[in-house]
């Protein structure tokens, strides 16, 4: 959240950035590649809300801490109680994970050039995977919008199995490091429509997928191979249809070019997002939906390919001026998503709540 956010009138397009950056830790909860194949680019799948710059030089931003849990049914996802499954033929199941986020963004605006560089930890789809940090640059033009780009680093935890497909021992996490960087428009030529490009490098520390299956040859297990590259390109209209009311739909296309021809995709989505503010309360809802389309089968399902249908709603509750304080909001924030996908191993459900304080200075 901005610091405009609490020392003006709140509008949509600041509940929108609120949940963006408020409660994006549900998002960041879902570890989206890690969940499962199939949610790996949906629930992240929000664009950037164009935030105005400043009108004075000077810090800005905020901090806060979130906490809560989720109940998720996933193979890959690696939490503290699914290191073993005992079978590849069986769709997952489910264990809770508790977890707290810091929540973090902070920037630093140039009035008279219209220049803000930006330090935060918001998930950016595709990099809704970890804990993304981003270090970027947002240039105002004239009416024409405000650009951006920004560099993308996300791995500081293990976040993954070293072989997911080990089956009946305890697997090992490694961590799943990305780099990148990021390209925005927002406001394109003064009206509601804002593009976002993601371009990512994509390290797994320890690969070893299919490394614990016998009779795996070593060109199959090359096609599991989780290393590469990931582009995703998202596009949408923020509509303001009533006071205090925003409608933003949005599209997204991505394709994961991995060593693996297994793990590589294309994916397509869509996604509506809503948003409510008054000078005390916030609410936001999101609905995504995405396919993913695989480029060749999986040599441990009899060559049947991972392809999936997922979706994913969100629920964000702010409350403002917490305490009398202008500077406190404490927020809920509720997500379900679920994954369906040809290969029930690969098949994924999570429900997640959780609440936070943000303060903004």
């Amino acid at each position: 959240m901005d610091k405009q956010f609490i020392l003006h009138k709140p509008t949509p397009r600041d509940a929108a950035a609120a949940k963006t950056k408020g409660s994006s830790f549900i998002l960041r909860m879902m570890n989206m590649r890690t969940i499962c194949v199939g949610l790996s680019a949906l629930l992240a799948a929000q664009l950037a809300v164009a935030d105005p710059i400043p009108a004075e030089n000077g810090f800005s931003g905020s901090i806060g801490l979130g906490v809560g849990g989720n109940r998720v049914k996933s193979n890959l996802f690696k939490g503290d109680k699914n290191q073993r499954t005992n079978s590849l033929n069986s769709a997952p199941e489910s264990h809770n994970d508790s977890f707290a986020l810091p929540v973090l963004d902070l920037s630093y605006t140039f009035a008279a050039s219209r220049t803000q560089i930006v330090f935060d930890s918001q998930i950016h789809d595709p990099l809704g995977m970890d804990d993304t940090l981003e270090l970027g640059v947002r240039q105002q033009v004239g009416n024409n919008g405000i650009v951006s780009a920004g560099l993308l680093y996300g791995g500081l935890s293990k976040n993954t199995w070293t072989d997911p497909y080990a089956v009946g021992v305890d697997r090992d996490g490694t961590k799943r490091k990305s780099t990148g960087l990021l390209l925005g428009w927002e406001n394109i030529m003064g009206t509601g429509f804002k593009a976002q490009l993601t371009q990512r490098n994509i390290k797994i520390d320890d690969e070893r997928s299919g490394q614990s299956v016998a009779g795996l040859s070593a060109a199959d297990r090359a096609t599991l191979n989780r290393n590469g590259d990931a582009t995703l390109l998202k596009a949408g209209y923020e509509w303001a249809f009533a006071p205090n009311q925003t409608l933003t739909p949005g599209l997204s296309w991505g394709k994961d070019k991995l060593d693996g021809g297994a793990m590589s995709n294309k994916s397509y989505g869509l996604s509506l997002d809503y948003a409510y503010s008054s000078d005390l309360n916030t609410f936001s809802a999101g609905l995504q939906f995405r396919k993913q389309r695989f480029d060749q089968g999986n040599p441990l399902f009899g060559n049947k390919k991972a392809d999936s249908n997922a979706y994913a709603v969100d629920l964000n509750y702010l409350r403002h001026q917490l305490f009398g304080e202008k500077a406190l909001s404490a927020f809920v924030s509720a997500a379900y998503g679920k994954s369906n996908a040809d290969i029930s191993f690969y098949d994924a459900e999570i429900r997640s709540l959780g609440v936070g304080l943000i303060y903004s200075f």
